[in-house]
């Protein structure tokens, strides 16, 4: 009878701190969301910028000055520089994603061992309660 007891408290024991740990994760998951939102909006923002620039970009004349050719260069270089501000917000995007959706199935794979660890701790609870009303029936 002691170890049945013993056995149904370390489960209790176990689901308290797995409840502790659910909770961790799903504010993990909530900030992990947010955190992703606010990098979208980001990568989204920084391609417009990039297409924006890239529309105002004139086309290269072969036979304009050579002033013309540098101020077009100059131009380009910049639009190659917001080009890769884009890719970069929008690699950051994607591990960002990454991320929230690594967080978002340990929750859920969390929240089933916690729903097994319920059952499991309420079926030995239940039946050590059992136990102890017959013990006392036969006395």
């Amino acid at each position: 009878m002691n170890l049945h007891r013993f056995l149904a408290y370390t489960v209790l024991a176990c689901w308290i701190a797995l409840t502790a740990v659910l909770v961790g994760t799903a504010l993990q998951w909530s900030a992990a969301n947010a955190m992703t939102e606010v990098k979208v909006q980001r990568a989204l923002n920084a391609q417009k910028e990039a297409n924006a620039r890239l529309a105002g970009l004139p086309k290269r004349d072969l036979h304009a000055a050579p002033e013309d050719l540098k101020a077009i260069e100059e131009l380009q270089r910049a639009n190659d520089l917001y080009v890769a501000k884009a890719e970069d917000a929008s690699e950051a995007m994607s591990d960002a994603l990454n991320s929230e959706l690594i967080e978002r199935k340990q929750f859920w794979w969390e929240l089933g061992v916690w729903g097994c660890l319920t059952l499991l701790t309420s079926a030995l609870l239940a039946e050590g309660r059992d136990g102890d009303e017959r013990v006392a029936a036969h006395k």
